[in-house]
């Protein structure tokens, strides 16, 4: 609502980052639009994810790459794409932007869509997610800061959508499953897991031996599996797991039948990476092997995080390792047993 407890004319996110922050930022929207907080709607954002948002009622989708994230994709033409996506948001004249990250860039997007009031996520001092974003010249004015015991990114979305939505409360994305028989035979039907083993940064990489046990075991207990990459990553996924020919289903599509796919199954093991996200989207529950991230800050809420330090004294890094070319070179993401991933999809989801 805007200062005079009315709609907004049109409200707009940007939603800049990597593909996980635009996983997550696509269920905020959703509870945004449900709460009917403004007449129209407006989504800035990278073409690869603009499949998150269309179907949301009264809002639109422009897209561009943009200059930050892992895989900012800015050559070539990008940066004309860039500019003229910014002059398409700045003509459409929202009337308000909010930003999810808190980073000064962020902030500079919102400045070039012309906005005239911009709603930002804050971070308190000593908060984990401060070591990912930037700002050199100060928080500026946050519409809302997450305290410093606040530690999950999911948690501070919602901090904030109570702000926006007095008396928002969130609803689960799925009815937890009960404690009591193996979930493999419960209802009747063999539990389909799915396995997505990589990710953008090589220090968030599951040992691939431990990827084939994890299969192998799954198999043994009667599961169903399906196992996910890009389509670039089909040669790699299909080595992984060739000792296990067609019991072991691959699939490199599209992200639109990526998200398709995840919300058909039942559990998914991924690594700190967009699948677990997409899973909570999708409301499917999930199991996530965490490297050097702060454990609880990506935790979706009813997946089961798996994390170990193996007392790397660098723990967590935030997934800007120390450890490289050393003898414990990723130790704390090889310290994750399959037997625990295995415990994981069995057993009954937990809130992070």
């Amino acid at each position: 609502m805007d200062s005079r407890g009315q709609r907004e004319r049109l409200a707009c996110l940007v939603v800049a980052h990597n593909l996980g922050d635009a996983v997550i930022q696509s269920g905020f929207m959703r509870d945004l639009v449900a709460s009917d907080y403004a007449e129209k709607y407006l989504v800035w954002t990278r073409p690869q994810v603009a499949f998150l948002f269309k179907d949301l009622p009264g809002c639109e989708v422009v897209c561009s790459q943009f200059p930050v994230g892992t895989s900012k994709q800015m050559g070539g033409t990008a940066v004309f794409t860039f500019l003229k996506a910014a002059w398409q948001v700045r003509h459409r004249r929202p009337s308000v932007t909010i930003d999810l990250i808190g980073d000064v860039r962020d902030r500079l997007f919102a400045h070039l869509a012309g906005t005239p009031r911009h709603l930002h996520i804050g971070w308190a001092e000593g908060h984990p997610f401060g070591r990912l974003i930037r700002n050199p010249f100060g928080a500026g004015a946050p519409f809302v800061t997450v305290p410093r015991d606040l530690r999950n990114v999911y948690a501070a979305h919602e901090l904030m959508l109570a702000r926006l939505v007095p008396g928002h409360q969130r609803q689960p994305a799925h009815s937890p499953v009960t404690a009591g028989g193996d979930p493999a035979t419960r209802a009747g039907h063999a539990l389909h897991v799915g396995l997505h083993p990589f990710a953008s940064q090589a220090c968030k990489l599951w040992p691939m031996a431990n990827w084939r046990q994890l299969a192998g075991d799954l198999l043994a207990r009667g599961a169903r599996l399906s196992a996910f990459g890009a389509p670039s990553e089909r040669t790699a996924l299909s080595a992984l797991f060739a000792e296990f020919g067609d019991k072991v289903r691959l699939v490199s599509g599209s992200m639109q039948g990526f998200a398709d796919e995840a919300a058909a199954l039942d559990v998914m093991v991924g690594l700190d990476s967009f699948s677990v996200h997409m899973a909570q989207r999708q409301g499917t529950r999930s199991v996530m092997i965490n490297a050097g991230n702060t454990p609880e800050l990506w935790a979706p809420p009813d997946g089961v995080v798996l994390a170990h330090s193996a007392g790397c004294v660098h723990y967590p890094c935030s997934n800007v390792p120390r450890c490289e070319g050393t003898a414990g070179e990723y130790a704390c993401v090889k310290a994750i047993t399959p037997g625990e991933a295995l415990a994981a999809v069995f057993a009954s989801p937990r809130l992070s």
